[in-house]
């Protein structure tokens, strides 16, 4: 069913002349091609899929180009006939690719599999052409999409789990939102780290955020696909300083200590079904804690996200962003101190522009921030968040998570190389429909 009332104003727009029909030969961008239906063109759809909710133009623009037609209620595409899909090389991630494993998408179509023949189509009458189309209307406007709707923010307030996040979340301390690079204590209580244990023995690597008591916010790269004897065992939390335990510091001429941090033990790990170590697109996952956080302790808060459809819809674009973590990709912790760096966000078209060798798509589910000389998402860490703040809602202004780290030019802090984040908000819903009390 995926995408089909999106598609209905697509492929409407086919010429007459312009029909083909299954088993046909055809020409796609990637050359010869053969006419097919669409919930059969596995590499399309892996394509629609990270493209992201809603389908951006120039997705609607390339199915318009490769359509064929229709077999019966089926959209048709022009597939390329290779089964080798261009798939782009990371410019580097932050998380090392060269040794990871194959991602195979599971098809978004429900369908039953079966291949209608159509020999028996007159392909030369043109009233049977709009005949089709009028068919073809009629079957999108009676098809459930899992694009609601396509140009209209989703309210997710309706979900049957939104009512597990917590409405007490992303407290600013004090007037301080953005600067420096050393955070103080307490003032980001939902930064948590990973713990992995390897053949060198146990290395902090990769962070992220709490949410609700127990789930972890972090990045599928994190969480799966992990490379060699690497194995993610607990989560970390109420960390500040990894060096001692517990924090302390000074505040106005008094020393106040934070809890020891709690180590926890992880019930099952959630990555992105459609995410893949080739492209980088869903990287996004959520970790269940085997027990609950303490939220009555200053060193454990939960972070907000964007669950209103102002901050769902909000651009950042032009705007300061913050990207706060130990530095920690999953090659190891870089600094003890949590620390926080201010980052420009930009158009993803820009973003594109600048990575234009081609070496990755920037898709609508994912955002552009920094770029600037000596500060990048290094200062940060892979799966922890970019935040800007919001207002939630009766609480007032909060910390909300935009972003997800997820990978960057290998030479961090290079003046005019944005680093490239997982858009929360397209997957406000996802991460609802995975979380459980």
């Amino acid at each position: 069913m995926f995408a089909k009332c999106v598609l209905c104003f697509v492929f409407v727009l086919l010429c007459v002349e312009c029909v083909q029909y299954v088993g046909e030969s055809c020409t796609s961008e990637n050359g010869a091609g053969t006419c097919k239906q669409l919930s059969q063109c596995t590499p399309l759809l892996n394509e629609i899929r990270r493209s992201g909710t809603p389908m951006p133009s120039h997705m609607r623009d390339k199915l318009q180009r490769l359509g064929c037609g229709f077999e019966f209620d089926e959209p048709l595409v022009c597939c390329s006939s290779s089964s080798n899909r261009n798939t782009p090389k990371p410019f580097t991630s932050k998380p090392s690719t060269s040794s990871w494993g194959s991602f195979t998408t599971e098809n978004p179509y429900n369908t039953d599999g079966n291949n209608k023949n159509n020999n028996n189509r007159d392909r030369e009458n043109n009233n049977n052409n709009r005949d089709q189309d009028n068919n073809n209307n009629n079957w999108f406007s009676n098809t459930n999409s899992v694009y609601n709707s396509i140009d209209r923010t989703p309210d997710i307030r309706n979900h049957r789990n939104f009512n597990l996040l917590p409405t007490e979340c992303g407290a600013i301390e004090g007037e301080r939102i953005f600067g420096g690079s050393r955070t103080k204590l307490f003032e980001m209580p939902w930064m948590v780290l990973l713990s992995y244990e390897s053949g060198r023995g146990t290395r902090l690597s990769c962070g992220g955020t709490l949410i609700t008591e127990r789930y972890v916010l972090t990045a599928a790269h994190c969480i799966s696909f992990l490379r060699g004897s690497l194995r993610l065992t607990s989560v970390v939390l109420g960390e500040y300083d990894v060096r001692r335990d517990p924090d302390c510091e000074r505040m106005e001429g008094q020393l106040i200590c934070a809890p020891k941090i709690r180590n926890v033990s992880i019930d099952s790990v959630i990555p992105h079904p459609q995410y893949s170590p080739q492209t980088l697109a869903d990287d996004i996952g959520l970790i269940r804690l085997a027990e609950p956080a303490d939220f009555s302790l200053d060193s454990m808060k939960p972070i907000c996200l964007p669950t209103t459809s102002s901050l769902v819809s909000e651009s950042l674009e032009g705007l300061n962003g913050v990207v706060a973590g130990w530095g920690a990709t999953e090659d190891g912790l870089q600094s003890p101190v949590l620390l926080s760096v201010d980052l420009p966000v930009i158009s993803n078209a820009e973003c594109q522009g600048i990575y234009r060798d081609g070496s990755v798509t920037i898709q609508k589910s994912q955002l552009c921030a920094g770029g600037v000389q000596d500060k990048d998402s290094c200062g940060g860490d892979s799966g922890g968040p970019l935040m800007y703040p919001g207002r939630t809602g009766a609480a007032g202004v909060r910390y909300v998570q935009r972003g997800v780290v997820s990978y960057g030019s290998k030479r961090c802090g290079v003046a005019g190389f944005p680093g490239i984040y997982t858009r929360v908000a397209n997957y406000m819903d996802w991460i609802l429909d995975n979380i459980r009390g």
